[in-house]
């Protein structure tokens, strides 16, 4: 208080306004700038962790708590395809991870990651727990890298066809894909209805509609269908509205990048990657969550996932949040 009063005493003993009003103009620009430098300075000190030394558990993976159920003992294996634009196999967070790869857009060729969509996506699910870098929901997962969207991220029916067969051939248990059509094809229903028949478990992203119709194949019957949350459970403004599953953190989410690299992204395919490794997770503790192989394995993940679900939004199942945002309570 009493250097506000000497302050507003030497302002007011001062009698030319022109004086006056330079002083004002100095001490306001004075403290914009050193706002600025403390913000950015701020925003620099994040985008600097040192991922070679540190590992960061993203907020996705805690707010599911995944790491509740690394501690479970059954460790059955999972095998999980991702459909995208390849992964970087050499990156230090998932260097052993890949199991097996398919590239139908050209079989002479392995299924590097031109993009980094496929890679960002890998890491979300099964990322390596160790010492550095960022830690997957399931780490214990087996990655299958399928190449089926280009250098430009796009695709063709064809490709995504012989993609889901590969899956069936190669006894797949999870399908992710992080991408979508806007319009039904009959050639692509025919091929998930044949996957899903066959035991394959599929997760795809809603689409970054912003409240427009949900993409193809996620608004199929036995497609699970996901949506985006931020880290408060609000949806996410590139969201659409109608046949939505589940939800899953999709905003500002702590991905791996080619080369090493690593950086923040948003949308609903990482969302769907959430789910993926949340169903990666049940499936590795078949016993603990009452999972029998004889039984219709999509209709028994799903009774599990809504056990899971905290409900968002309006009561029950809605057009937004589906049954809710999934966590292991």
């Amino acid at each position: 208080m009493r250097i506000f009063t000497n302050l507003q005493k030497v302002v007011l003993a001062i009698k030319k306004p022109h004086i006056l009003l330079f002083i004002l103009i100095f001490t306001l620009g004075f403290f914009a700038c050193f706002l600025f430098i403390f913000k950015h300075i701020e925003r620099n000190e994040t985008e600097k962790i040192n991922h070679n030394r540190v590992q960061e558990v993203p907020w996705g993976v805690k707010k599911i708590n995944a790491a509740s159920i690394w501690t479970l003992r059954e460790k059955q294996k999972v095998k999980v395809a991702i459909l995208d634009s390849g992964i970087d196999k050499e990156h230090k967070d998932l260097k052993g991870k890949i199991k097996g790869e398919f590239n139908p857009i050209n079989m002479t060729l392995t299924s590097d990651d031109d993009v980094g969509h496929g890679t960002a996506i890998a890491g979300i699910i099964a990322a390596k727990d160790n010492s550095f870098g960022l830690v997957g929901i399931a780490p214990d997962t087996e990655i299958y890298s399928v190449k089926v969207l280009n250098s430009k991220g796009k695709g063709s029916l064809d490709n995504l066809v012989k993609a889901i067969e590969w899956c069936i051939d190669n006894n797949i248990h999870v399908i992710n894909l992080s991408f979508g059509l806007s319009k039904d094809k009959p050639l692509l229903r025919a091929a998930i209805d044949k996957a899903v028949n066959s035991g394959i478990i599929i997760v795809a992203a809603a689409g970054n509609n912003y409240g427009g119709d949900v993409d193809y194949p996620a608004a199929y019957e036995k497609v699970l269908s996901i949506n985006a949350v931020d880290r408060n459970n609000k949806i996410a403004n590139f969201s659409p509205k109608g046949k939505i599953d589940f939800s899953a953190p999709g905003v500002d989410i702590p991905i791996l990048s080619l080369n090493n690299g690593y950086k923040t992204e948003s949308g609903t395919s990482l969302a769907a990657a959430h789910v993926t490794g949340v169903i990666s997770l049940i499936l590795q503790n078949r016993d603990t969550f009452g999972i029998n192989s004889k039984e219709d394995i999509y209709n028994q993940v799903n009774r599990v996932l809504s056990k899971l679900s905290i409900d968002l939004g309006k009561k029950g199942r809605d057009e937004i949040y589906g049954k809710g945002f999934l966590s292991f309570k």
